[in-house]
């Protein structure tokens, strides 16, 4: 088991042993844990156990570790682990070498202080950058350690890893810092992108790759590329030269490109500034050259690479180091042992890699456990010191309260009250603590709360039925005697009658602790309850509501302490109220007389008064009327003050306080029942009789271009369209009752209406409504809201298509030739290459179904109806000119082909098979290529048939004879062209015939020769081999020889013979063909087709003539013109 799932594993423990703790604390009484000796005593035995469960774990652990060894196994590879520890031993002496070394040098912290380089490289770049590095094993220069850790190519060596990891680690809050670069010197080919280079590269990366994860830190990489010049460099002065990036990305390369030009620019004003002092200082120059001719696109594709391998951290730099200048042999011996020739371009490493931080590779569990434990701790020693000091005053407090209320038995009822409201004030404390729990200042086991609580509650209910409880019952039953004792003729007994109804429901109250509304018990008490004489007014009127309310929730939490009425003296005073209310209006009689009221004021709304002087005839109108009851403002204003009023007045109403019957009760509508179903009722008939005024719109008929581009134009008008006012005036009415965004929004809400805007057909509203109209009108509200997603529908985006329509025709009228543009609008439309056109008038459709059917009228006046007039106007007058194109180009060439020729005219001549296939082939054929290029947007081939397209093909009425047409041409292409050229492949059988003996049937040189033998199926294939097309049909009887029935030449032969048979069908695929040779004998074959009727499919060919129109236009009204 490794280290991180041994410290996994106690994270793991540790935090059940804290759950449980926390639960034990502070929720104690949920297990049987109520004082607080208890809890501690079970948090000392949870905390022995979890000790216990830790040190045998551990122990356990290690123990399975020491039995492991003396496995089989581990003994035959004995050898290999003491080579293992000798070399675990020289790496930690290795390294405890360095740590003292530099121990001696910066302290205890040196880890801090010493910035720590990986050198990676072959031993050659590593001997010509660093020399003696490989020797000495690491080099030191002030704060810079530069430690050799081999090939980059080469395996890693973990242990060597993990004890540098062990060593080197130091603290950064919880995450451990290694290393603080790793600086591969590159080879001088790196450059050459080769399959080679590529392998070296993916392979010297995944080492990386494991480097880090041994070390647990991703380490920011430094690229050293070494660079060598043809002359000494003596006595030039070196620069640090390279680039460094910052969190390079692969989709951010580009970025690497001036990064380099700067870099070539920057080498090559310094690199002219040391040759024009020594010609022969050039690696500034030469350098700026190679990037600037060859190098930057290599370097730059080479760093593509690198970011296309996985998980490898992006480089953190590259720099280009000169090689260092040799030092000299008496220099040298000089030197101290492990020296570090400090050059800028490992200075520059050393700064930078101080300021990178790096990250981390997993997570460090053994801190997380330390840091987590020291945090709880001290939070729980703080929070137990507040909790006892906020405790001890609240005790002290309580008790001054106490004492307080003991005292003032002797004094004045008005102290009494102070006190008892004091006391009051701290209780509702407490109980509101004990339903919500304690403020975290209270708790850490010391929480006395519900103690207290119980202690102060014998001091209130003994002061309470001093002050409160006894005076208030007396008062309110004598009151009620008081009434019993009128007569009936008294005329005070109505006055007291009208306040007796709320004293009897008060006095009940105090005696039914489920029926206690403390609410109202304090407005009673304020109310009815008069001030004592030895009080203050103002005093009695601050101390008695709440003190009553409270009383009040006392009885229903403690039901002991409720009064007990007289019975006799409820039972009395009810039958006095239930006779003076009786039973009054029905909600029925109640809604017409609000309605009723309301008509007397407020007008019927016609499609005139909603738009003011917005004038709408153009476009639409409706001799339909809103009554004006059913209005916004006759909502606001009137009816929902009514129905207030009404609600809370009502009389009807027998609830629990005149009966103790539930049945009355339940059955009895309360105030907010009666404003619910008379509000539901309301809204009902308020969005049927918009409905009925909005779907009962019509739209005005347009007849021409000209009245279309007008309408449109004022239809998009922003300023002045009826429709864009007719939609305001729909948003105003539909937001009554509106809810969103509360009270002071509906208050901003309503005075910017009445003060900047008076009309609601200008309004823009353009808060989302929320209301009871929000189901009805919702999805027309959608349409102007662009907040709401809407499935991309609104009103603004279709006025934009609009527009877009409009400026089309627009464009049309004002063109030279607004016929012929008309006709080529209608033609891309007919091609189905008019997209706009085409898409707004499907714009508009969606709309007007996305409404639903409830709004069916509506959605087809205003947004179906006007395009579908724009396309009305476009396409019509071009049905007739297509009818010429069809007639032109098709109809003319099928007559010249066919004219006179059999089987369309009953002629000698027989038509082309070929001719025939040239217009009938499938996709390729002249008729199908025609529809395919002509009428492409409203018909489509679906299959291998011709469909109409409902939508693109609306108002435009198809011939039947060329709708007969194409099925029947798809049937005769299908049939005939299957293969490319004209065939079909057929069965025949012949039959017993009466008084025939023989007969003989020729195909194309194809025969069927029957003598009354058993009867089998020959295949024939028409027409046959083209060269001696013919067909012909004798027999012959037992009274005659061989005669001749019929016969045909040429390539339509076997047609005309099938034309002289008479055909019967016996299923889907077989056909009996009769031909009547003479009187009683008859010739009886059986046609087996592979395909529907197989060659009889072409006698439908027989007199057939091409339709000469494709739309029917006979039925236009008037025709369409286009006017400028």
């Amino acid at each position: 088991m490794n280290k991180q799932w041994y410290w996994g594993i106690l994270f793991f423990v540790v935090c059940i042993f804290l759950l449980f703790a926390i639960i034990i604390y502070f929720h104690g009484d949920l297990v049987g844990l109520d004082t607080l000796i208890q809890r501690v005593t079970a948090l000392l035995f949870l905390t022995l156990g979890c000790l216990i469960f830790l040190i045998l774990y551990s122990v356990g652990l290690l123990s399975w570790k020491k039995l492991g060894e003396k496995d089989f196994l581990s003994f035959i590879k004995k050898d290999k682990k003491v080579k293992n520890k000798n070399h675990n031993k020289k790496d930690q002496i290795f390294f405890n070498e360095i740590k003292r070394y530099f121990y001696a040098q910066f302290g205890l912290f040196w880890r801090r202080k010493v910035r720590k380089c990986l050198i990676l490289g072959t031993s050659t770049d590593v001997d010509t950058l660093l020399p003696n590095l490989i020797n000495d094993h690491w080099q030191v220069s002030d704060q810079t350690l530069m430690l050799y850790g081999g090939n980059a190519e080469n395996e890693i060596n973990k242990a060597w890893l993990k004890t540098l990891k062990n060593s080197f680690g130091r603290m950064i809050g919880l995450r451990r810092k290694p290393l603080d670069a790793i600086i591969w010197l590159l080879p001088t080919n790196y450059l050459q992108l080769n399959r080679q280079q590529q392998y070296r590269l993916e392979k010297i990366a995944m080492q990386i790759r494991e480097r880090n994860k041994v070390l647990g830190w991703q380490v920011p990489i430094y690229l050293v590329s070494t660079r060598a010049s043809e002359w000494q460099q003596q006595g030039r002065i070196e620069q640090s030269i390279g680039l460094f990036f910052n969190h390079l990305k692969l989709i951010n390369l580009d970025s690497v490109d001036p990064l380099l030009d700067y870099l070539a620019q920057e080498c090559c004003e310094k690199g002219m500034q040391q040759v024009m002092q020594d010609l022969g200082h050039d690696f500034l120059l030469r350098l700026s050259q190679d990037l600037v001719t060859s190098d930057k696109a290599r370097i730059k594709q080479w760093l593509s690479k690198w970011l296309t391998l996985p998980k490898i951290n992006s480089p953190r730099g590259l720099l280009f180091a000169p090689v260092p200048q040799e030092i000299k042999e008496d220099e040298e011996n000089y030197l101290p042992e492990h020296y570090l020739l400090m050059t800028p371009t490992w200075q520059t490493i050393s700064d930078d890699s101080v300021k990178q931080s790096g990250s981390r590779i997993g997570v460090a569990w053994e801190m997380m456990v330390c840091s987590l434990i020291i945090l709880v701790t001290g939070i729980f020693g703080v929070g137990q010191l507040t909790s006892y000091y906020h405790n001890q005053e609240l005790i002290m407090d309580s008790t001054r309260l106490v004492n307080n209320i003991n005292q003032s038995a002797v004094a004045s009822y008005s102290d009494q009250l102070e006190a008892q409201y004091a006391l009051l004030l701290k209780m509702s404390q407490l109980m509101y603590r004990k339903e919500h729990g304690a403020p975290i200042r209270y708790q850490f086991g010391l929480n006395q709360n519900d103690k207290l609580l119980n202690a102060l509650w014998s001091h209130y209910t003994m002061a309470n039925e001093r002050n409160i409880a006894k005076p208030f019952f007396k008062w309110q039953s004598s009151y009620l005697v008081r009434l019993t004792a009128m007569s009936p003729s008294d005329p005070k007994r109505n006055e007291v009658i009208n306040s007796s109804y709320e004293v009897l429901k008060a006095y009940l109250m105090l005696s039914n602790p489920d029926k206690i509304d403390v609410n109202y018990l304090g407005d009673f008490a304020t109310r009815m309850w008069g001030t004592p004489a030895n009080i203050q007014t103002s005093q009695w009127q601050k101390l008695m509501p709440e003190l009553v309310k409270f009383y009040g929730k006392a009885i229903q939490d403690h039901p002991e302490l409720a009064q007990k009425p007289t019975k006799q003296l409820v039972q009395d005073v009810r039958q006095i109220l239930i006779n003076q209310i009786g039973i009054q209006n029905a909600e029925n009689t109640i809604y017409q007389a609000i309605l009723q009221r309301a008509s007397q004021n407020y007008a019927n709304q016609t499609l005139t008064i909603m738009l003011g002087d917005i004038d709408s005839r153009m476009l639409f109108s409706s001799n339909e009327e809103v009554p004006g009851v059913f209005t916004r403002k006759a909502w606001e204003n009137f009816i929902k003050d009514e129905i207030a009023s009404v609600a809370k007045s009502r009389q009807e109403q027998i609830d629990w306080v005149l009966s103790d019957s539930s049945k009355v009760m339940t059955s009895s509508v309360s105030p907010d029942v009666l404003r619910q179903h008379l509000t539901e009722r309301y809204f009902s008939d308020y969005s049927s009789a918009w409905l009925l005024f909005l779907n009962n719109i019509q739209w005005r008929q347009a007849n021409n271009v000209a009245d279309v581009i007008e309408q449109l134009t004022l239809m998009s008008d922003v300023r002045q369209s009826p429709v864009i006012a007719l939609m305001n005036v729909i948003k105003y009415h539909a937001e009554v009752a509106y809810s969103g965004g509360g009270l002071s929004e509906n208050i901003v809400r309503s005075a910017k209406e009445l003060i900047k805007e008076r009309d609601p057909a200008k309004l823009n509203v353009k808060a989302e409504a929320s209301g009871p109209l929000t189901p009805t009108f919702g999805v027309v509200l959608n349409l102007m809201n662009s907040e709401v997603d809407n499935n991309g529908m609104s009103l603004q985006t279709y006025l934009l298509r609009v527009t877009q329509v409009r400026l089309k025709l627009q464009n049309i009228t004002s063109s030279a030739n607004p016929q012929a543009m008309a006709k080529l609008l209608a033609k891309s439309v007919f091609q189905g290459t008019s997209v706009d056109l085409s898409e707004t008038r499907d714009y508009g459709n969606l709309i007007a179904a996305n409404l639903g059917d409830e709004w069916l009228g509506f959605g087809y006046s205003l947004f179906q109806q006007p395009l579908e007039q724009a396309w009305q106007v476009i396409l019509t007058p071009a049905a007739g000119s297509f009818n010429e194109t069809w007639n032109s180009q098709i109809v003319y060439e099928w007559e010249k082909a066919f004219a006179g020729r059999y089987p369309f005219k009953d002629s000698d001549n027989d038509a082309s098979l070929a001719e025939l296939a040239r217009f009938l082939r499938p996709n390729a054929g002249m008729i199908d290529k025609f529809i395919s290029n002509e009428l492409g947007g409203i018909l489509e081939k679906q299959g291998d048939n011709w469909v109409i397209n409902p939508v693109n093909a609306q108002g435009l009425n198809f011939t039947p004879e060329f709708i007969e047409m194409l099925n029947l041409f798809n049937q005769l292409s299908n049939l005939l062209l299957i293969s490319g050229d004209a065939q079909i492949s057929f069965d025949l059988m012949a039959r017993s015939g009466g008084n025939v003996m023989r007969s003989e049937l020729y195909i194309d040189k194809q025969k069927l020769d029957y003598f009354n033998q058993m009867p089998v199926w020959q295949r024939f294939t028409w027409p046959g081999d083209g060269y001696s097309p013919y067909a012909q049909l004798s027999w012959s009887s037992d009274e005659t020889g061989q005669q001749l029935y019929e016969y045909y030449s040429g390539d339509w032969a076997w047609i005309r013979l099938l034309e002289s048979a008479i055909i019967r069908q016996i299923d889907s695929g077989r056909f009996e063909v009769i031909w009547k040779v003479a009187k009683n004998k008859n010739l009886k074959y059986i046609l087996r087709s592979q395909s529907g009727e197989g060659p009889l499919m072409l006698l439908k060919l027989r007199n057939f003539s091409l339709p000469k129109n494709v739309f029917d236009i006979r039925n236009t009204e008037e025709s369409i013109k286009v006017t400028l």
